[in-house]
């Protein structure tokens, strides 16, 4: 039978209409925001699949304990799972590099602390902190406390300055490297009150604070959620806290301000970011699900046991904090004169 030769050309502008009202229509979607659940790919609605949160600490310290918690919340709120991986190693360098090479779709994300600004004014990192990262949101902030082992004889800062000046260099403290906010921490100790100890490195502050009770190292900053169940049981003594008031945890523990060093005010910030270019649609779907996940109450509770100070802020407003702890963060080290050995 002869082609009809007229059929073709038809079907091929059906089908080129066809294909223009569903990009039409997708683009729709898009603009609409809130009204329809973004797509990453071709006929996948995110999230289609569970969502990986990288925790650049090893497990059982703060930042796993906090991305726990939130990562069991965010799954009620994304109906995914939210498997948590801990990449520890070089104050959080490691993981942080893995989710900055990661495929930009909203499945892999990190769980950034204070470390993620300090480690690039102080060390190479493989990654640039600000442009290789969509901000997702900032979820709290928890402040610091400085711990010694119980057989330590100083009983408060000051003793634990005239002890350091007495053998420079002989107390050894706690680090999880240049850059991280512990390590910041001691060295603006260690400026304000002319002393000098010794730095021991670790992966992350629950090996850390394993060695400290077992008095492998003597002294250390931790987060206050790290370190509480341990001040409770005597496993471990406060010698000061590094806010700028008295913790409610700690009542009785005074601050290194009212102990003579008002320069020494650290604390720790977690947030979520994902790799730069995830689709806004996804960072707005994201952010939107961790701050439901936050809101609930049992969840709220969990987070201000950990000692987090709830502060919620949104991939915007997370973007503008971010840039304005480079300023702060870079002012401080300047101020205290703090660099990174060469």
């Amino acid at each position: 039978m002869p082609q009809d030769k007229t059929r073709a050309p038809l079907a091929d502008r059906r089908g080129i209409r066809r294909a223009a009202m569903r990009a039409l229509a997708a683009a729709a979607m898009v603009l609409a925001g809130g009204l329809a659940a973004p797509a990453v790919h071709a006929g996948e609605t995110y999230p289609a699949r569970p969502v990986r949160l990288v925790v650049p600490y090893a497990a059982g310290g703060f930042s796993d304990q906090v991305a726990r918690v939130v990562g069991m919340a965010l799954s009620k709120t994304l109906q995914q799972p939210v498997v948590i991986d801990n990449r520890g190693g070089a104050n959080g360098i490691i993981g942080t590099g893995v989710v900055a090479k990661s495929p930009a779709d909203g499945y892999t994300l990190l769980l950034a602390l204070d470390s993620h600004v300090s480690n690039q004014l102080v060390r190479p990192v493989p990654y640039d902190a600000i442009k290789s990262f969509s901000p997702v949101a900032l979820i709290g902030a928890a402040p610091m406390v400085l711990v010694a082992n119980p057989k330590f004889a100083p009983a408060n800062a000051a003793e634990l300055v005239k002890a350091a000046k007495a053998s420079p260099g002989a107390i050894t403290y706690g680090s999880l490297g240049e850059g991280s906010e512990i390590e910041l921490a001691a060295r603006l100790l260690e400026k304000s009150a002319g002393i000098r100890m010794t730095a021991v490195p670790y992966k992350g502050g629950a090996p850390a604070l394993t060695d400290l009770m077992g008095g492998q190292i003597q002294v250390m900053f931790a987060s206050a959620t790290s370190a509480a169940p341990y001040l409770r049981d005597r496993h471990l003594k406060p010698l000061g806290v590094a806010s700028a008031k008295r913790l409610p945890m700690l009542p009785d523990v005074p601050t290194l301000a009212e102990q003579g060093y008002p320069a020494v005010q650290m604390g720790f910030w977690v947030g979520v970011m994902a790799p730069a270019g995830t689709p806004e649609a996804v960072v707005s779907r994201l952010g939107q699900g961790l701050s439901q996940a936050i809101s609930q109450p049992d969840t709220a509770k969990r987070l201000e046991e950990l000692g987090v100070q709830l502060t919620f802020k949104g991939p915007a407003d997370f973007g503008k904090f971010l840039d304005a702890e480079f300023i702060r963060v870079a002012g401080l080290l300047r101020q205290e004169n703090v660099t990174a050995p060469d």
